[in-house]
Order: C-alpha cells, then structure tokens, then sequence
C-alpha cells in the first residue's frame, strides 16, 4: 500500500511540473503595428543571428529608419530575408517588418504630393 501511494504522489508531482511548465510557454508574439515596433522585435528575435544579419539591423535597417531612408531599410531587410541561417518564425518576422517599411516609404512619397 505505501509503495502505491508513493507512486501517485511521484506520478502526481511529475503531471504538475509538466503542466506548470506547459502554462509557462511564451505566447507567439502579435504582429507589429508601427515600424518601431517590428524593428524592437526583429532585434529581439535575431540576438543570436550571425554578425552580417546584426550589422544589416542595426547599422542599415534601424539607421535608415530612423532617417527616413527607406530603401536603404528595404535593401537591408531584404539581405536579412535571404539569410540561411533564420527560422520561418523569424523570416515571417522579417516580411511584416518590410510591410511596414513600404507602407512607411508610401506615405513618405504622398506627404509632398498633398502638401502641394
């Protein structure tokens, strides 16, 4: 009988830990809304990508966003998109920050044709 209870607590123990560890998972990360945003993901997504994939993000892709330089962003991402070495988490990651990039270099060419 006590090699019995013994086995239910283990067994018991074992099924929590595996549930607390099941409720402990990250939930996917919602897409970016603002081109800040995707860029403070993407940064986060590639900590551990290789030294060609962070030098695009920060000295090509966060600068030219930063400065309104557009397709100097978009040729940056896209080189990031070609990289072997990423997942498809963080190729899609990628596609909807070069989303947003578009959209920004979009409004970017209406805002002088309106002003005019």
């Amino acid at each position: 009988m006590k090699n019995t209870t013994w086995l239910l607590s283990i067994a018991t123990c074992g099924l929590l830990a595996l549930s607390s560890a099941a409720c402990n998972k990250q939930p996917a990360s919602a897409p970016p809304k603002t081109v800040q945003e995707g860029v403070a993901q993407l940064q986060e997504a590639l900590i551990k990508a290789s030294p060609e994939v962070q030098s695009n993000l920060q000295s090509h892709v966060a600068r030219g966003i930063r400065y309104g330089q557009y397709p100097e962003a978009l040729a940056a991402l896209d080189a990031i998109a070609g990289d072997p070495s990423l997942n498809d988490g963080q190729k899609k990651l990628v596609s909807q920050v070069t989303e947003l990039v578009k959209q920004e270099a979009q409004k970017q060419q209406d805002a002088p044709a309106a002003a005019q």
